[in-house]
């Protein structure tokens, strides 16, 4: 593949890793967005492209004309007042998919739920017990409809860090907490990988399946805190236990336990990924 019509619904972290990846190796890539910005001409990475502008309840009409020209789609923004803006922009326009040959919806690992710290993949049972999972589920099983007859993936995410955003980060600029629960393992991605598993998707290609994107290995951020400490010399952040947090979204968080297993996305696309765990991605090795 040497060239690529891409729309990315959503012009963020992950949107925005994917198309250097595409950038570095090599691809040409035709470029529209959407985000806050008001429509117009852009640059990123010396890629000319064109954002329109998109809120909930307002958007560039100009958008619609554009849509189905472009045959790879991308929607990484999460929901907003329990709706996928996407979706609700095809309700009356399904017809701008027609031309399509890869749509890519970013999905979330909350929609498994509460498994007691058990392994889950794609076929685990599905019982979200927050807001957000529930929400994520409910729009999943509008794009597992869709994809009876559009090319549709799914990609459930873990916990996204990069080299930007990760627990050294959080920890250098004093705003980081590290909770204490016992046993509490969860899973994360790096953003490399997530553009490391779209890359290979667009050439390997199975329409109404679902992925989980995650790495090897589940750990704590409480289990790695003193090799960051160690090595990068930081002052120790505030620890709090878990039967102490009065912070609602973080309680909420911690109450569901559960390791993502990512075989099949591995074997499917075959993918090995840059960084197997935290430690690798946190430079701890």
């Amino acid at each position: 593949m040497h060239e690529i019509n891409l729309f990315c619904f959503g012009f963020g972290q992950v949107a925005k890793n994917f198309i250097n990846n595409l950038i570095k190796n090599k691809i040409k890539i035709n470029l529209i967005t959407t985000s806050r910005q008001k429509t117009g001409e852009y640059n990123y990475l010396n890629l000319n492209y064109i954002n329109f502008n998109f809120h909930e309840k307002s958007f560039d009409q100009n958008l619609i004309k554009e849509i189905d020209k472009f045959s790879h789609i991308l929607i990484s923004t999460p929901p907003i007042n329990s709706k996928d803006l996407f979706l609700e922009l095809l309700n009356s326009n399904y017809n701008l998919l027609n031309k399509s040959k890869w749509i890519t919806y970013l999905s979330s690992t909350s929609v498994y739920g509460d498994h007691k710290g058990a392994w889950v993949d794609e076929d685990s049972k599905l019982f979200p017990n927050s807001k957000k999972g529930r929400i994520r589920l409910k729009i999943e099983n509008r794009w597992k409809i869709l994809s009876k007859y559009y090319p549709i993936q799914i990609f459930r995410l873990a916990g996204i860090y990069s080299k930007e955003q990760n627990l050294i980060t959080s920890i250098k600029k004093n705003n980081s907490r590290i909770i204490k629960k016992k046993d509490h393992k969860f899973s994360r991605v790096h953003l490399e990988d997530i553009s490391g598993f779209l890359l290979n998707s667009l050439e390997n290609f199975k329409s109404g399946e679902i992925y989980n994107i995650a790495d090897d290995k589940p750990i704590s951020n409480e289990e790695v805190l003193n090799e960051i400490l160690d090595k990068y010399a930081l002052k120790p952040p505030v620890i709090i236990d878990y039967e102490n947090l009065e912070d609602s979204t973080l309680k909420e968080f911690y109450l569901v336990s559960k390791k993502v297993k990512n075989n099949k996305a591995k074997d499917f696309f075959n993918y090995k990924l840059i960084y197997p765990t935290i430690r690798e991605g946190l430079n701890l090795l």
